[in-house]
C-alpha cells in the first residue's frame, strides 16, 4: 500500500514490484496518507477512558478528570469540577450525569454514565450568610417591617469572599463502564506536591493533550472567577500554570499531572494566558477520596 501510485516508467527497476510472489497475485494499491487514529474525545464510549467529554445533564460539558474511590463506602467514581458534575451547586445528589456532556450530544435518554455521588460547596459572594449575629440582627429588624405591612426585608449575605480550596465532585459509575487511563496519557502513577517550574501535562475534552505547561504558583490566591450570572468566587492556594493554549472551555475537570505521570491538580479555571488547577491533595482531602492508579 502507497500513499500514491506512480507509472512504471517513473520507478527505478529495484522498486518494480513483481506481478506474481509464490504464485499469489501482487499489486500495488493507492491508499492515500495514512495517519494513527485518534479517539474522538467528543464521542460517546463505553468503557469511556478519562479525558473525555462528560457533565451535569444541566451544563455544556467538561471534562471526565480521573478515577476516583470513594474512602467510605469504596464506590468507583469519575472525579471532576462541581461546576461540570453539580452545576455550580445547583444540583441534586443522584442526578444524572452524560458522557458525553450535553452540548456534544449527550442525552439523558441514551448516555446516562453516572449519578452524583458528592461534592465540594463553592462559596459565592452574595451568598446567604450563615454567621448567627448576622442573622438574628436581620431578622430583629424585620419584626417591623412585617409588622407595618412593607415588602422589603433585610438579608445577611456574604460581601467579603470566604476563599474555596477546591471546585470538587464526585461521580458515582459502574466499575464495567469506565477505564482508569487517560487519553494519551495513561494511568496516573501517583499523586504528587506540585512545585514551582514544575512541567505540567493534561488531557482535556477541548485542547487533548497539552505539554509543557509551567508551574509558576503554588500558593496563589485567585478571583473574582466568574461562574455565570451572579456567582463569582475567590480561591486560595492554588496552582497556577503560565502557558497559552493549556487550556480551554470545556477542559474543567482535567487531571494535571508532572511529566512522569503523577498527578499534582485538578484544572478548573483559567484565560488566555494561564490555568488554575486546585492541588490534587485538597482535592482529594475534601472530596474523601483515593485517586485509581490501576
Amino acid at each position: 500500500m502507497v500513499e500514491k501510485k506512480v507509472r512504471k516508467e517513473e520507478l527505478k527497476k529495484r522498486d518494480l514490484i513483481p506481478p506474481k510472489i509464490k504464485e499469489v497475485t501482487a499489486d500495488v494499491i493507492e491508499v492515500g496518507k495514512i495517519k494513527a487514529l485518534q479517539i474522538d474525545k467528543k464521542a460517546k464510549h463505553r468503557p469511556c477512558p478519562m479525558g473525555t467529554s462528560g457533565g451535569h445533564y444541566m451544563i455544556t460539558a467538561g471534562t471526565n478528570g480521573e478515577l476516583l474511590r470513594d474512602k467510605k463506602a469504596g464506590k468507583m467514581c469519575i472525579g471532576t469540577n462541581n461546576h461540570v458534575g453539580a452545576n455550580s451547586n445547583d444540583a441534586e445528589i443522584g442526578d444524572p450525569y452524560l458522557q458525553p456532556g450535553p452540548y456534544d450530544g449527550g442525552t439523558t435518554r441514551d448516555d446516562i454514565i453516572g449519578t452524583l455521588l458528592k461534592f465540594v460547596p463553592i462559596e459565592f459572594v452574595g451568598d446567604p450568610s450563615q454567621c448567627i449575629a448576622a442573622r438574628f440582627w436581620s431578622g430583629f429588624y424585620n419584626v417591623p417591617a412585617r409588622v407595618f405591612g412593607r415588602r422589603t426585608r433585610l438579608r445577611p449575605v456574604i460581601e467579603y469572599p470566604l476563599y474555596n480550596l477546591v471546585d470538587a465532585a464526585m461521580i458515582e459509575v459502574d466499575e464495567t463502564d469506565v477505564l482508569a487511563g487517560i487519553v494519551d496519557i495513561g494511568v496516573p502513577k501517583g499523586v504528587k506536591q506540585a512545585q514551582l517550574d514544575m512541567l505540567a501535562q493534561k488531557s482535556g475534552r477541548t485542547t487533548c493533550h497539552t505539554v509543557d505547561g509551567l508551574i509558576t504558583g503554588i500558593d496563589a490566591t485567585t478571583g473574582p472567577i466568574s461562574y455565570g450570572p451572579g456567582k463569582i468566587a475567590y480561591f486560595k492556594d492554588q496552582i497556577v500554570i503560565s502557558k497559552g493554549g493549556f487550556s480551554a472551555g470545556g477542559d474543567s475537570g482535567s487531571l494535571v499531572l508532572d511529566k512522569e505521570g503523577y498527578a499534582v491538580g485538578t484544572l478548573f479555571a483559567g484565560s488566555e494566558k494561564i490555568t488554575i488547577a486546585n492541588h490534587i491533595q485538597s482535592y482529594l482531602d475534601l472530596l474523601d477520596a483515593e485517586l485509581v492508579t490501576e
